[in-house]
């Protein structure tokens, strides 16, 4: 091998090295169609478990707490599981003072891995959608508010996010849906309600 082949060699291996971790798990616990076949019994436990293991730990006690919150919050939340199942997860939250920086961080996670998605396999990139449209709507009732959960939608629409064609192919493929960009959904999520009409 001489030392030009070498050179390219020892570059691919360094660039598989970076983006593997980002590419292959994401730090993701499951992506959104395998928690779409889990029923509340199944989600329950992934909660159950992370709390568990949150107060074992005896140094990290917020990280599978973390972990737990976007699993929920990345599965399609079409018959409204999040609300039944999310309360142990806030409760030990909480308890470290961790909620709102949690959520923030992972808000964040979703809104880097959507702006760079080639970093990310389709279904990835689609999970993190789904974990910022459910937050929208969880949010959304108090964005006349100018509290933590206005800021986080705030953050979603500034961010600009132009969904890659592989996010918007996955999700068609597998679920039939229609992608609007998460920005958008946070921009009409924060428009005024309209005033009542006056009573005759």
């Amino acid at each position: 091998m001489n030392l030009q082949v070498f050179k390219k060699y020892v570059l691919g291996v360094s660039l598989v090295g970076l983006l593997l971790p980002a590419t292959a798990g994401a730090g993701l616990l499951f992506n959104y169609s395998q928690l779409l076949l889990k029923d509340l019994d199944q989600m329950n436990q992934i909660v159950a478990d992370k709390v568990k293991e949150s107060r074992k730990s005896s140094g990290g006690k917020v990280v599978p707490l973390k972990e737990g919150l976007q699993a929920v919050f990345s599965r399609p939340n079409r018959d409204g599981m999040i609300d039944k199942i999310v309360g142990p997860l806030r409760m030990a939250l909480d308890a470290e003072d961790a909620w709102e920086d949690t959520i923030t961080s992972l808000t964040s996670e979703a809104i880097n891995a959507l702006k760079n998605p080639r970093a990310f396999k389709p279904v990835v990139q689609a999970t993190y959608y789904v974990f910022l449209e459910n937050l929208i709507s969880e949010m959304k009732p108090y964005a006349d508010s100018e509290g933590f959960e206005r800021g986080l939608l705030v953050q979603i629409r500034d961010a600009k996010i132009v969904l890659s064609k592989e996010v918007i192919s996955e999700r068609k493929v597998r679920s039939m849906l229609e992608s609007v960009s998460p920005s958008d959904l946070a921009a009409k999520a924060l428009e005024p309600a309209p005033a009542p009409a006056p009573q005759k």
